[in-house]
């Protein structure tokens, strides 16, 4: 999971895909180079999508694929872009080449300056920003996120014997937290006391930001 999905967000793949779905059902049968291309490229971006809804979107570009797309076909403006602009990017790409690059590598390469300044302006780059270290390690989860976590990686238990046989000020951390964040005392006191390395620890706060 790259970012944190709202219901909006949701709703916006979800809507998208739809319309996705629709221009490969119109491209069904078409086998002029520049449609095979186009069907590569919105294939793509239903699988971006796709991992998004089910949290195993991985990189930047996996939430702004159709933007991409839009950079690279130019159709119906998906980004806030003034028409000669959106015409000059893509006008910038061959789109009746054979082996067409993905949108992703066209993303790095021929459309990366657009593409970079949309994403990194983007309200949703700002927001992952505030919500992971450059290490992609969330800065903080709750309480619930942490006792999931540690529930789905067989340590809740653990955990909850070493807070019993704790002095009080630990067991009062424990029971009134309302979030935790990854240099959080009593986290590296738990990561200590349990043996855990940096990268399970980092892991578990990954896993538990999805939660």
């Amino acid at each position: 999971m790259f970012y944190i999905l709202s219901q909006s967000d949701k709703k916006y793949l979800n809507d998208t895909l739809e319309k996705i779905n629709k221009k490969l059902q119109d491209l069904q049968g078409k086998n002029e180079q520049k449609d095979l291309n186009k069907a590569k490229h919105l294939n793509e971006c239903k699988n971006s999508f796709e991992a998004c809804l089910n949290g195993s979107d991985n990189d930047k570009y996996d939430f702004f694929i159709y933007e991409i797309y839009t950079f690279v076909w130019g159709e119906k403006q998906a980004i806030l872009l003034p028409e000669d602009e959106l015409k000059q990017t893509n006008s910038k790409i061959d789109k009746t080449q054979t082996n067409i690059p993905t949108l992703k590598e066209l993303a790095q390469s021929v459309i990366k300056e657009e593409v970079e300044n949309h994403i990194n302006n983007s309200i949703k780059m700002q927001e992952r920003l505030q919500e992971f270290d450059e290490n992609r390690i969330p800065r903080k989860i709750t309480i619930r996120q942490a006792k999931l976590a540690l529930l789905e990686a067989e340590l809740l238990d653990d955990i909850e014997a070493m807070i019993e046989k704790a002095d009080k000020a630990t067991k009062i951390s424990w029971e009134y937290a309302t979030d935790f964040e990854r240099n959080n005392p009593l986290i590296l006191k738990f990561q200590s006391e349990l043996s855990l390395s940096n990268e399970i620890v980092d892991e578990l706060f990954k896993k538990a930001k999805g939660l």
